[in-house]
């Protein structure tokens, strides 16, 4: 009796600090009305659970919830640091393992995230659990702080009931990627470095010192050498045309913002990633990467294969990878297996079909797909160490190209003047 009344309290006391954070929200939707047309619109709840169940009370269904956002409300990158996210789910990981429970593992972290947006977004996925909401459908409203794969992998442990294991895989998921991004930083630092002096360098000779062999070379009556008249045209032409490029990157940058959130402007997007030399190996290897590793688990933990392609395709992180997945996955509910309809998608490499099918034919896919994943970690691994060696080298090739244009300009100015002089 005294435990049922321990449990009680407790839960009480979940529902109250809900509450306390609570307050309400605009929340966009779209589904299908009583008659079966097509609805959207806005609704302000307390909760997304809260807003579904008043749609529905009215006669709405298939409904799609998201938090309203305005057409002005654009994030570039993201919105809380990859350090903060890796710190919040490595200290859910060990809730989970210590069998404090999902809702009250996040309660305990918006009385002590640091980082505020994190701590806002963590009262608001509190909100929406306590309401009933399924922990991988709220972080999936954040989509610039948990990636595609977080809610993935989430939902994959939703349905196995092994939260602890999915939240340890996030775990080494997002350290491999805060990983590579501080080496790629690292090896950034120094030609950063001398980006930045040569551009200082190169604006000083070419706004105060260029100009002023220009107007010696014209009390001459000699003409600059062509590498200086050059490198003064470019100058004088920021100095004309500076505010219209500014405007001009400025509407770039945000044209871009609206690009990645429609859908085909996202795939045009990760489809140009795609083609770019080098670069687009290393996406081409995250994205395999991704959906062996989430895959494999969703298939060990006998989640439909049709649904576990969903999901798996939905954590690369990569349009034309999904869209291709999706169209498989179309043939594989037609009884066509799998490795043929992922081989007619014509994005995957050879080896990995050739594995596909072995799993599939030996029943050991799960295996198979886990082992895949292993080997395309650790190639990513070899080819990102190569990709930042290579780094370095290559920018200062450019940086030395660019300075030598500078060099050469104003030597041979100088050499002008001397020859002037003499004449």
């Amino acid at each position: 009796m005294t435990l049922l009344n321990s449990k009680a309290s407790f839960k009480l006391m979940w529902q109250k600090e809900a509450k306390e954070v609570a307050e309400l929200r605009e929340f966009s939707y779209k589904g299908f009305d009583v008659r079966g047309n097509k609805t959207s619109g806005t609704i302000t709840a307390m909760s997304r659970s809260e807003a579904r169940f008043m749609l529905e009370r009215d006669g709405n269904s298939e409904l799609e919830i998201n938090n309203k956002k305005n057409w002005y409300d654009i994030e570039f990158g993201r919105a809380v640091p990859l350090e903060v996210l890796l710190q919040i789910t490595r200290q859910l990981a060990s809730f989970s393992e210590a069998g404090i429970p999902a809702a009250k593992g996040i309660s305990i972290l918006t009385q002590t995230a640091d980082d505020k947006k994190m701590r806002e977004i963590l009262e608001e996925i509190l909100i929406d659990i306590e309401s009933g909401s399924r922990l991988s459908d709220a972080v999936k409203q954040y989509p610039t702080v948990f990636p595609r794969y977080y809610s993935a992998i989430l939902s994959s442990a939703e349905r196995s009931g092994n939260l602890t294991e999915a939240l340890s895989t996030l775990n080494s998921y997002l350290e491999r990627d805060l990983r590579s991004k501080r080496a790629v930083r690292s090896a950034m630092i120094y030609p950063a470095v001398l980006v930045s002096l040569t551009i200082v360098a190169t604006v000083v000779l070419s706004v105060f010192v260029l100009p002023r062999f220009q107007v010696f070379f014209d009390s001459l009556g000699v003409k600059l050498p062509l590498p200086t008249r050059i490198l003064l045209a470019t100058t004088h032409f920021v100095q004309g045309w500076w505010m219209l490029m500014t405007f001009l990157l400025i509407s770039g940058i945000t044209a871009l913002g609206f690009m990645r959130r429609n859908p085909k402007g996202r795939l045009k997007l990760d489809r140009f990633m795609l083609s770019i030399p080098v670069a687009g190996s290393l996406i081409e290897l995250v994205a395999l990467e991704r959906f062996c590793r989430v895959l494999s688990t969703l298939v060990r933990t006998h989640v439909h294969l049709p649904e576990a392609l969903e999901l798996a395709g939905a954590s690369t992180g990569n349009r034309v990878f999904e869209n291709a997945i999706m169209h498989a996955r179309t043939r594989v509910l037609q009884g066509e297996g799998l490795a043929g309809p992922l081989d007619s998608a014509k994005i995957f490499p050879a080896a990995a079909i050739q594995i596909f099918r072995i799993g599939e034919e030996s029943g050991q896919l799960g295996s198979q797909l886990h082992q895949a994943a292993s080997f395309y970690s650790d190639e990513l691994d070899h080819k990102l160490k190569n990709f930042t060696a290579l780094l370095e080298p290559a920018t200062l090739l450019v940086i030395g190209g660019g300075v030598g244009f500078v060099a050469i300009a104003l030597v041979s100015a100088m050499y002008g003047v001397y020859s002037g002089v003499r004449g």
